[in-house]
């Protein structure tokens, strides 16, 4: 009977440090999961704060950017930002389209900043700005004279600017290859220097088409049109 009584004892005082391991693990895991969830949202809003022009989650609907600040009741387009997004540069017109210029919005303690007029814009007919993905270039098209004390141009061409430690460099003006004659638009570059953008010239396509720029170990740009499927008999 002694026997039975202690194998039971034992038995019993057996489930018990089970049941305190167990509970230990319950607990432990409990925590697990509430620290993951944590660093998980911690996470979630640091990234949003690294990206102010983000959302923590998809968007089910297209969301007016920055209301009253940057989009207002005049024309805007071709945002870009810097890297860090804390900077964006977009084109600005009047309703009526008759005066273009690259505007500069900051983000500054939680908010965007006021628009101003770029430094290297406002005098001439701007538009179509792009910064690349390092942040180390700028282009974007304007009908400024080519040379210092030349005349307006009839025509948009591309230019760049290059990032300094005091912000952008002067503008530069792309080398004939390039430019031509006719509008240039939408330049993008992508990481090894080449450059895509529309273009007006004289083609066998159309009336406009979108070309491609290869840069050459002497700074020219070999030009390609990019044909057929991608341009057509009508306008890209």
């Amino acid at each position: 009977m002694k026997s039975i009584v202690t194998a039971v004892k034992s038995f019993l005082e057996a489930q018990v440090r089970a049941r305190r391991k167990n509970h230990v693990r319950q607990v432990k895991w409990n925590f697990v999961c509430a620290y993951s969830t944590m660093i998980t949202t911690m996470t979630a809003s640091l990234a949003a704060q690294t990206a102010p022009y983000d959302s923590a989650k998809p968007l089910q609907h297209a969301t007016l950017f920055a209301p009253g600040i940057i989009s207002t009741g005049d024309y805007e387009s071709h945002p870009t930002f810097t890297p860090d997004g804390h900077e964006v540069y977009f084109l600005k017109l009047a309703p009526n389209f008759s005066r273009w210029s690259i505007f500069v919005s900051r983000y500054e303690n939680g908010s965007w900043s006021q628009p101003e007029v770029a430094p290297f814009s406002g005098q001439y007919q701007d538009a179509d700005p792009y910064i690349t993905a390092d942040g180390k270039h700028f282009y974007f098209i304007s009908d400024r004279p080519v040379e210092m004390d030349g005349e307006r141009q009839s025509h948009h061409d591309i230019w760049v600017m290059d990032k300094t430690e005091s912000g952008w460099s002067a503008p530069r003006h792309l080398p004939a290859s390039v430019n031509s004659a006719a509008n240039e638009f939408y330049p993008m570059a992508l990481q090894n220097g080449t450059l895509y953008f529309g273009s007006q010239r004289k083609d066998p396509n159309g009336p406009g088409d979108i070309y491609r720029a290869l840069p050459q170990p002497d700074g020219s740009y070999a030009v390609q049109d990019l044909g057929r499927p991608v341009n057509s008999a009508g306008g890209e």
